[in-house]
């Protein structure tokens, strides 16, 4: 046959055909009478023919330098950058002829054997933005997703943000849909849960320790720049973003919204998971049946109260010895003024650390701009500080009680007469009355609307701030005698 008859009926190219014809010739195979040749035999002489015709590539001469760059870790595009200035090439003739002469090989792997019950991998995965119903916006929408390593099983949760708070809510809900506690949890470096990732020793977000601490779990943060060491949930979020949302996208648009509805994909996330949860994966089975049958039994039982969820920040000691919480003000011991302190914000309490140690503890204040102090707190020369100033006046009533403070800021809002003296006329008050009854007397005057020092004074002398079964013991008149006996009054004594 000629070429172009093999090439007819092969399909291979002319070039190809003449090359193995010449081959075959050189080695004797169309004239020889023996059996043809094995194909390692063809594919040898195949091999040496190339490279006897192959020609030099202008990249040759680097070819040691590029073999160091990739052992170092160096990209093509650094490559390209570092022979560009000695010989002019495009970043695709690098990248060809690292392929051809530094193929990668595949390496084998460890497959890991998995415990039932050990470990619990989370983590984020965002699914673009979705319509809010209830804030009648668009928002940008993730996935939460908690996945069982041995039964593959996962929990999934939609929300709005990555806050930490956020992060702590899917964990509870994910440990209460599971009906226990994993042993470990393995999650990337989330400043919700790694304030600082390291090989060695990560810091870990003390606010997610409290509640590892609470559950009872390990805390085994990812290492730096490998979230392959989590390929479980990464590939389940990968799983939800190809298959279950490009089939709610789609069901939307035959319901004519272009944007996708945020809350109805709660309900269709639920079905979905539901659904996916009986099928079969390969070499594993059932993630329902296996979480069922061998993992749940395993788990850790979940505490007979839910976590109080708690904020952990960082606070400078102001001057004046308080630290600033949101609208209020707590009062730390003075010798840490100009330090950074630790707070930890959790339900109706306030708790204050220094190099965690706790120095200070307050109930959560009301209201704008209201101080929680406590008088051990201050230096020792606070009072006579205060009085210098109203502003320090009225901080020294709000020490002394509410209504006290009521009273001398009423005194002080006087334009045409200094208040100041009569405030600390008032504020000397505690020493000879005590300011618990100082602070009953200032509400007595408030009631009746004579909020004034005089006043507040003559309710004191007149122990009008007292109950009247604590007055009338105290006004009881005792048993009088005369001082001389009667004889003394005689008839004859009066002549």
């Amino acid at each position: 046959q000629n070429i172009r008859e093999i090439q007819r009926e092969t399909g291979t190219h002319r070039t190809l055909i003449r090359e193995i014809r010449n081959i075959a010739t050189e080695m004797g195979w169309l004239t020889s009478r023996e059996a043809l040749p094995d194909e390692q035999s063809i594919q040898e002489a195949l091999g040496r023919n190339r490279q006897s015709g192959q020609r030099i590539h202008p990249l040759d001469a680097f070819r040691s330098e590029i073999e160091g760059w990739l052992q170092d870790g160096l990209t093509i595009r650094l490559m390209h950058q570092l022979i560009q200035d000695r010989h002019k090439c495009d970043e695709s003739t690098v990248r060809r002829y690292v392929r051809r002469h530094f193929p990668n090989l595949p390496r084998a792997v460890i497959r890991r054997d998995t415990q039932p019950g050990e470990v619990m991998e989370v983590d984020f995965g965002d699914l673009g933005r979705m319509y809010d119903p209830i804030e009648k916006r668009t928002r940008k929408v993730y996935i939460f997703s908690a996945r069982m390593r041995h039964s593959r099983l996962a929990y999934r949760e939609r929300v709005y943000d990555q806050k930490q708070e956020t992060f702590f809510q899917c964990h509870i809900h994910a440990f209460e849909f599971f009906g226990g506690v994993p042993h470990k949890i393995v999650m990337d470096n989330l400043k919700a849960a790694v304030i600082k990732a390291s090989y060695q020793d990560p810091l870990i977000n003390k606010a997610y320790r409290s509640l590892a601490e609470h559950y009872g779990f390990l805390i085994s943060p990812n290492l730096p720049y490998r979230p392959e060491h989590k390929g479980g949930v990464e590939n389940d979020i990968k799983y939800v973003k190809g298959n279950c949302l490009p089939l709610f996208v789609q069901q939307q648009k035959r319901l004519g919204r272009t944007i996708p509805d945020g809350v109805g994909f709660v309900d269709f996330l639920e079905q979905w998971a539901e659904r996916v949860s009986h099928r079969e994966i390969r070499g594993v089975g059932q993630p329902s049946h296996l979480f069922n049958s061998e993992e749940k039994s395993s788990l850790l039982p979940l505490p007979g109260d839910r976590w109080e969820p708690v904020q952990w920040g960082e606070r400078k000691v102001q001057l004046d010895w308080h630290v600033q919480i949101g609208t209020a003000y707590y009062s730390v011991p003075c010798r840490h003024v100009g330090q950074t302190v630790q707070v930890c914000i959790g339900p109706g309490l306030i708790r204050i650390f220094s190099e965690s140690r706790e120095i200070a503890r307050h109930s959560v204040v009301t209201g704008k701009y209201k101080r929680s102090s406590r008088p051990e707190h201050a230096p020792p020369e606070r009072s006579a500080y205060l009085q210098i100033t109203s502003q320090g006046l009225l901080r020294e009533a709000e020490y002394a009680g509410e209504s006290v403070a009521a009273v001398a800021e009423i005194i002080l809002s006087d334009k045409a007469v200094d208040g100041m003296r009569p405030v600390r006329a008032l504020l000397s008050l505690s020493k000879k009355y005590g300011k618990e009854r100082l602070q009953s007397a200032c509400q007595r005057a408030l009631d009746f609307d004579t909020p004034a020092y005089r006043s507040v004074k003559l309710i004191l002398q007149g122990k009008l701030d007292l109950p009247a079964d604590s007055v009338h013991q105290a006004v009881e008149t005792p048993d009088f005698s005369f001082s001389r006996p009667g004889s003394y009054y005689s008839l004859n004594y009066l002549n």
